[in-house]
């Protein structure tokens, strides 16, 4: 009897692990779905959409709001506006570029923007 169980629609004692009865042809048991693994170091910001936001307003640090980083966000912004560092927020831009595409650019909470 061990590893067995009844099945709840006709009484046929079946192999514990079935899912329909040999019998009856009913379902006796949801069907298992393996839970889909989350690896904790992928970053959910979309890397297309970081990608392209560093590609079009990469200079005014657009990206770096996107993917939480506020604070960087907000000195390339001021230097682009003021024009006081615009060539090292291009720079900037430009390495940031680099990054995103090789899958090494990081979100605010040190999770890499990966392709899924």
């Amino acid at each position: 009897m061990e590893g067995q169980k009844y099945c709840k629609h006709c009484g046929e004692l079946i192999d514990e692990e079935c899912v329909v009865c040999p019998k009856c042809g009913k379902q006796v048991e949801d069907l298992k779905v393996a839970e889909p693994t989350i690896d904790p170091s992928i970053s959910p910001k979309s890397w297309i959409a970081t990608l392209l936001l560093c590609l079009f307003l990469g200079v005014i640090g657009i990206h770096r709001f996107y993917t939480g980083k506020i604070g960087t966000g907000i000195i390339m912004l001021v230097c682009a506006i003021t024009g006081f560092g615009l060539v090292v927020t291009g720079i900037w831009a430009l390495v940031d570029f680099i990054m995103v595409c090789m899958g090494k650019f990081k979100d605010k909470q040190g999770r890499y923007v990966k392709r899924s």
